[in-house]
């Protein structure tokens, strides 16, 4: 059993609720992830992307066989800045990613949950707009984004 997500543009605040894009709602003590950039002789912390947060009791009853806790607040971070278009990010490369190039992050408390909002050196919001995210029921081998399925190859 897997669980499709689908993705829809809104107008809705999606604040402490399951999203794609926008900026994470995340624990004030909770620290955003980077990943060490090395380049000119230089080292810096470099922000990942935001990819989506999934509160949990959302998705609890399509996972019928308890593969994640049924509470709390998953969230995914990754170098993606290079492949959504902006050619100056730094970029691990494409292959098999480090190990630093991506988080997942876990809280089992969504009680006092702060938006960590980012903005580039410009003023400009690093976020691209939110989209409400819904689940259902998918089979394993199902293309499209899933959580608990097998990947989806191509021949």
């Amino acid at each position: 059993m897997a669980i499709k997500l689908e993705l829809k543009r809104t107008e809705r605040i999606l604040f402490c609720g399951s999203k794609w894009w926008g900026d994470p709602d995340m624990p004030e003590n909770m620290q955003y992830p980077t990943m060490e950039v090395s380049e000119d002789g230089q080292t810096y912390d470099y922000p990942l992307t935001f990819i989506c947060q999934i509160r949990l009791e959302e998705i609890a009853e399509l996972d019928t066989d308890n593969r994640l806790p049924h509470k709390g607040m998953l969230w995914f971070f990754a170098d993606l800045d290079y492949f959504l278009g902006d050619l100056d990010a730094p970029c691990a490369g494409s292959g098999e990613w480090q190990a630093d190039t991506f988080k997942v992050l876990y809280s089992e408390d969504c009680s006092d949950l702060l938006t960590h909002e980012y903005y580039w050196e410009d003023g400009e919001p690093a976020a691209i707009a939110a989209e409400e995210m819904t689940f259902e029921e998918t089979s394993e081998t199902d293309f499209g984004f899933k959580l608990l399925g097998m990947p989806a190859m191509t021949e």
